[in-house]
């Protein structure tokens, strides 16, 4: 009877992490290389539009999946660059990087006829961060 209680204890912590997720660790932004842009793709976590998922493409490929509550970042050559997402319509960023800056990118949905449609918004550095560290 009394190695049961362990077992139990034990298991009450680990449902307790998987009933709550939000007690993860939040998201941080990476380290700033000088000589290249850092451009962070975020989503805030919602429930309208949560299961809308798009890729972030861009000439050198795809960067990742976009999921709400999740980021996406890579290192870039300074110069302009171009971003883009489709699922039924498109929406495209044009970042003009420069070496040693931080870009965010918010990333959302938006509801059309069919199916949600991605939309990008590049955001200051200061909204970028704080929403990020909410992730």
């Amino acid at each position: 009877m009394f190695y049961k209680t362990p077992i139990l204890v034990l298991a009450s912590i680990i449902a307790t992490f998987l009933i709550w997720p939000d007690l993860a660790v939040p998201a941080t932004v990476p380290e700033i290389d000088p000589d290249k842009g850092l451009v962070i793709f975020y989503r805030p976590k919602k429930f309208s539009g949560g299961a809308i998922r798009f890729n972030i493409n861009h000439a050198q490929g795809s960067l990742g999946i976009l999921n709400s509550g999740t980021m996406v970042y890579r290192y870039f050559e300074p110069g302009p660059q171009q971003f883009w997402s489709q699922v039924i319509s498109q929406d495209a960023i044009m970042i003009d990087v420069k070496a040693g800056e931080v870009y965010f990118v918010k990333g959302e949905t938006k509801m059309g006829a069919l199916a949600g449609r991605p939309k990008f918004k590049q955001v200051d550095e200061v909204t970028g961060r704080a929403e990020v560290g909410k992730l």
